[in-house]
């Protein structure tokens, strides 16, 4: 029965009651709530237009209850996803000074048959915001996340703060349990990894990924020590974006933000690590089948500027030799202050 037909097979002092129960500041439209409130302030009878006008004003009430609480689940996770990376960011730097070393075991972003790094190619179900291939396959490519290669500086950069091994996706891991028309091939395709994920006759998650197959993933059995030469992703966006100050140098050789994923074989949430956080969060801004993990970004060669008195300018200094923390972005590529601007109403999630 539509609302009009109920309005009109209520007794005629019911129908006033209900009009004159209706709250109108819930009306946008002046003109529409005076005219409301005269039909709710009348002693008389209705007439069908002033039926109508009534079915119409509660139409504008529905409409409008249901985007505010749309926009209330918007800011909801927003503001879900801004705590997740304060807590990742202030958890990483505890850990690194409990136990004079970073967090190891990061997930790497790469998939490669062979289950290591040589000749990997990038996870096939990052979003498009984090890494688009078509603009990020070469360094300065425009996409948030890029490619680009370590040096043995790099390598040794991490390895003096503790970070050597990744996680990668074998593209031949395989489970009996699964069905035969999925895989872990690197592919968004229905055979590929998206479909392994989509298809409802596994346990795999796209969170999981990078566990073994036994786990509900496609994960290489060990883990993947860091080399020269290896294939990462690092930050392609506006390096003020993310804490890299004004002025300073942004290339191969300084400032390099190498990229890697917050998975939960990291030992960030290794019960036996001192300051190990106990879950691993989930950013849920992405499609059901792509990669949904935080983003940690490593400054390999971090510099400073800093003001000289006797030339009034400012000069770059190098700190040199050890990787920094730099800061967390999410499965879109966005930086926790543009997070902000998402539970503040200002930019569209």
């Amino acid at each position: 029965m539509s609302m009009l037909s109920k309005l009109l097979s209520l007794k005629k002092a019911d129908l006033k009651a209900k009009i004159q129960s209706i709250d109108a500041s819930g009306v946008k439209d002046r003109g529409l709530r005076r005219r409301f409130q005269r039909i709710r302030n009348k002693q008389g009878g209705f007439t069908l237009l002033e039926l109508l006008v009534v079915v119409a004003i509660l139409a504008a009430i529905a409409g409008t209850a249901s985007l505010m609480l749309q926009d209330t689940d918007r800011k909801q996770a927003a503001g879900a996803h801004v705590t997740m990376m304060a807590e990742l960011s202030n958890a990483i730097q505890t850990y690194r000074v409990l136990n004079n070393a970073y967090p190891d075991v990061w997930d790497s972003l790469f998939a490669n048959a062979a289950g290591d790094l040589d000749g990997a190619q990038p996870l096939a179900i990052l979003s498009e915001d984090l890494f688009d291939p078509t603009l990020g396959a070469t360094p300065g490519g425009g996409s948030n996340l890029e490619l680009s290669t370590l040096s043995a500086d790099d390598v040794a950069a991490l390895d003096a703060v503790g970070i050597r091994r990744v996680r990668v996706v074998d593209t031949d891991a395989t489970n009996a349990d699964w069905p035969a028309s999925v895989s872990c091939d690197n592919t968004r395709a229905d055979a590929g990894i998206g479909g392994l994920i989509r298809n409802k006759g596994n346990d795999v998650t796209a969170q999981n990924i990078y566990r073994t197959p036994e786990a509900n993933g496609c994960g290489a059995a060990g883990h993947h020590a860091l080399a020269a030469s290896n294939p990462v992703m690092v930050w392609g966006g506006d390096p003020q974006r993310v804490g890299v100050p004004i002025g300073a140098t942004t290339d191969a050789e300084h400032n390099k933000l190498v990229a890697f994923g917050i998975g939960p074989d990291s030992t960030l949430f290794s019960p036996s690590q001192l300051g190990a956080m106990t879950n691993v969060p989930v950013y849920r801004h992405v499609a059901a089948d792509e990669y949904n993990r935080f983003i940690v970004l490593f400054n390999l060669n971090p510099s400073k500027m800093v003001w000289d008195a006797a030339t009034s300018a400012e000069t770059e200094q190098a700190a040199g030799g050890q990787a920094i923390f730099q800061a967390i972005i999410d499965g879109a590529g966005d930086t926790k202050d543009e997070e902000l601007g998402e539970l503040d109403g200002m930019r569209p999630t």
